[in-house]
């Protein structure tokens, strides 16, 4: 018999990455519009903000573009920066006003998902450990993010190398 309960603490998705560039300029890249700006989002997306407030209650605004497709909205509310060592904020898809708006691809998608960044300097480099997890999800939204490790693997992946790209110019 399966049961319809899920575990809300191991629905979690993680990812690490190291980065050959100082954690100085790591953060640099996370808490600068313009530089967000540049590597945030899936690969072939232009990204335009239209709102950014790096601070504990702060709000990032977004538009992520791709050639032919109507534009992609999204928010950041931000929870709680650690200067240079901790972004911890609540991530979902919006409308061109800011509102919380479901994911264009899925009615069972979590409305917002909670992210905690974390930056580490060893010998030069950087390491960003993500740790996100859904907030105020239903079962169903549970169940939904759950499968969609593979994705959320690919997705950062793209995103990461993107910031890796960026690091070298």
């Amino acid at each position: 018999m399966q049961s319809d309960s899920i575990n809300r603490d191991a629905v979690i998705f993680e990812m690490n990455r190291d980065f050959d560039a100082s954690r100085e300029r790591v953060w640099q890249a996370w808490s600068q519009a313009d530089q967000l700006a540049h590597w945030w989002g899936p690969k072939g997306c232009a990204l335009e903000a239209h709102r950014f407030e790096l601070r504990a209650g702060g709000f990032f605004h977004y538009a992520m573009k791709f050639p032919g497709a109507p534009a992609m909205w999204g928010r950041f509310n931000y929870r709680e920066i650690v200067d240079g060592e901790r972004i911890v904020w609540l991530n979902s898809f919006a409308n061109e006003h800011g509102g919380i708006a479901r994911a264009p691809f899925s009615a069972e998608c979590p409305m917002e998902i909670e992210n905690i960044v974390t930056f580490t300097e060893q010998d030069g480099k950087t390491r960003i450990a993500l740790h996100a997890q859904p907030f105020g999800a239903t079962t169903e939204e549970l169940r939904f993010f759950d499968n969609l490790r593979p994705s959320l693997e690919q997705g950062f992946g793209g995103t990461f190398e993107q910031l890796a790209d960026f690091l070298k110019r």
